[in-house]
């Protein structure tokens, strides 16, 4: 397939939901034109039916959005809410090859915490990977997995205790967590009882039975 098939393809693809929503317009226009003035409520759902249509394309996206962010966090592990998130790029335009940062808080769901708790220090052995993904907390700052004191010598490294806003430093893009919303996140990196494991684009995810809770910390 050449390079212009392979380009017209994404064009009809990227065009054709918008062809569609503009059909559906021009069908549910013609349908409000055909109504009588008396008929208020068909209006008013012909009216709601067309915003509906307008926004269908933003709603898919923050459904795709949200199942995307939700995915982050490790099977079985379920979530309750979200509970913080703060995402940046520092690209400009949120393609490949930008500075990305973020922070993110999950909640867990009441039996998925409860779980996580009951299997105390076996449960990185439960998480997709097993022990060879997820290591217990305090987080080891020594060898190849110190990637938390990016800017210190090995004598400094143990001088202050490590930090998720250092971690978002990494590469210098930091991004303005809102003051305490780390704090329970320092804790569990810090004390024993939590795992942590390391993923793609510079990310680190710590699962927090004790609190019941799930942080993604990436700066890539």
């Amino acid at each position: 397939m050449t390079g212009f098939a392979i380009f017209f393809g994404i064009i009809l693809i990227l065009l054709t939901p918008l062809i569609l929503i503009g059909a559906l317009l021009v069908l549910l226009r013609s349908k409000f034109r055909a109504t009588q003035h008396e008929d208020r409520a068909k209006r008013i759902a012909i009216v709601l039916a067309g915003i509906a249509v307008i926004a269908s394309p933003y709603l898919m996206f923050k459904a795709y959005e949200l199942h995307f962010v939700l995915a982050r966090v490790p099977s079985p592990l379920h979530v309750a809410w979200i509970e913080y998130r703060l995402e940046d790029s520092f690209g400009g335009i949120g393609m490949p090859g930008d500075n990305e940062t973020g922070f993110v808080v999950y909640r867990l769901t009441e039996g998925t915490a409860q779980w996580a708790r009951s299997r105390g220090s076996r449960l990185g052995e439960a998480l997709p990977g097993g022990r060879a993904s997820w290591h217990a907390t305090p987080v080891d700052e020594t060898g190849s997995r110190n990637r938390w004191h990016h800017y210190d010598s090995e004598a400094e490294r143990h001088r202050h205790p490590v930090t998720i806003r250092e971690y978002l430093d990494t590469y210098g893009f930091s991004i303005p967590v809102e003051t305490g919303r780390d704090d329970e996140a320092n804790h569990a990196i810090r004390e024993a009882g939590s795992f942590y494991s390391y993923g793609r684009g510079g990310s680190v995810t710590i699962v927090d039975p004790a609190r019941g809770k799930v942080y993604f910390a990436y700066a890539g």
